[in-house]
């Protein structure tokens, strides 16, 4: 019979001075957060972008054809993309203001509680949202005026949500080794 404990589990040292199978986890985590975060931007740019020469060209012209469409998407890609890294830099609004007076142990188990309700809505949510996007590719959906099609923008949030699953899965161990060793091991 095998007994080892959560801590050894969670710690497994790779020999060579390579990195702990935790770490390598959350490098991975942060740099495909940071490159979905720099497609967040890139929307936010295209979304100003729009906007403002939108608004310029107005007055003299015509507005631009389907630049509502365009907004429209590049918002719901923008929000889905930068969720992850929000939650990554735990730019959230959190309550804290119970939970600081308890004690690490006690934190970590109200994190692993939340983390883990967390990560069961975001699986759900990255799903439907997958399926959803399936039926619309599969149906042919397309914007009414560009017909530019949907089913990518789409993909692109529920990927999104799959990188807030994963930053919420790395709380959700870092919780766990909280509770495990009784201390504060960010």
């Amino acid at each position: 019979m095998i007994n080892l404990k959560v801590n050894e589990i969670l710690n497994i040292p790779i020999t060579g001075g390579r990195l702990y199978l935790l770490s390598l986890f959350e490098r991975l985590v942060r740099g495909l957060t940071w490159r979905t975060a720099q497609v967040a931007q890139l929307a936010l740019i295209i979304v100003m972008a729009i906007t403002v020469t939108n608004v310029i060209i107005r007055i003299p012209y015509r507005p631009i054809g389907g630049a509502v469409e365009l907004v429209e998407m590049s918002g719901a890609v923008l929000l889905g993309l930068g969720v992850a890294y929000t939650a990554l830099m735990k730019g959230h609004i959190m309550v804290g203001l119970l939970v600081d007076k308890f004690s690490p142990r006690v934190q970590g188990l109200i994190d692993l509680v939340v983390s883990g309700i967390a990560l069961i809505f975001s699986y759900i949510l990255a799903r439907e949202i997958l399926f959803f996007a399936y039926n619309r590719m599969m149906a042919g959906y397309y914007t009414g005026h560009l017909e530019v099609p949907i089913a990518p923008s789409i993909y692109l949030v529920a990927f999104g949500i799959i990188m807030f699953a994963m930053v919420i899965l790395l709380d959700l161990i870092k919780a766990v080794r909280t509770v495990a060793q009784g201390s504060d091991s960010q």
